[in-house]
């Protein structure tokens, strides 16, 4: 089993719709025309619509989502266990 990457856009409703993030990794992040907010995508989503795990060879591409998003809001980690 490969490794996994938290990715949180945290708080999410300070998102604002520039995206950014989904210019660089769309793979893991969308607009969310209702919401006016990025979120990621529902296969990776764990709860919420900031909230999710991404497989390891997407852990590139989150972190330099967390580069580019203006408001320092995209925070990336490494899963547990």
């Amino acid at each position: 089993m490969g490794s996994k990457t938290l990715v949180r856009i945290a708080p999410w409703d300070s998102c604002i719709p520039d995206m950014a993030c989904a210019a660089v990794c769309p793979e893991v992040f969308e607009l969310d025309e209702k919401a006016g907010r990025a979120v990621i995508r529902r296969e990776y989503r764990l709860g919420g619509p900031g909230e999710g795990e991404v497989p390891g060879e997407l852990a590139a591409c989150v972190e330099a989502a967390a580069g580019v998003c203006p408001l320092r809001i995209i925070k990336v980690g490494r899963a547990g266990g």
